[in-house]
């Protein structure tokens, strides 16, 4: 099974101050995902933002490639090619 490591990006706080043309002092520190940004705030509040739709999608392939690995191998490269003939 092959796994695909997270791709996030870290915001600095300069770059959150540019976006909303306040200073921010270094703070929110803000951590984006592929379907979740965290941002943790001076007092040690912490705000999740889901991206719904993203995570339906990966949830979905999880679900796709787990189902793949169980086949056996004759029927797993028949899938394959199918699948990647509709995309």
């Amino acid at each position: 099974m092959t796994t695909r490591k997270k791709k996030t990006t870290m915001i600095e706080s300069a770059d959150v101050a540019e976006m909303s043309n306040k200073p921010s002092g270094g703070w929110p520190k803000i951590v984006q995902g592929t379907h979740l940004t965290v941002k943790t705030f001076e007092d040690g509040k912490t705000e999740l933002v889901w991206d719904d739709e993203q995570l339906l999608k990966e949830v979905r392939e999880a679900i796709s490639s787990a189902e793949l690995a169980d086949m056996k191998p004759a029927v797993r490269a028949k899938v394959a090619t199918r699948r990647k003939k509709e995309k």
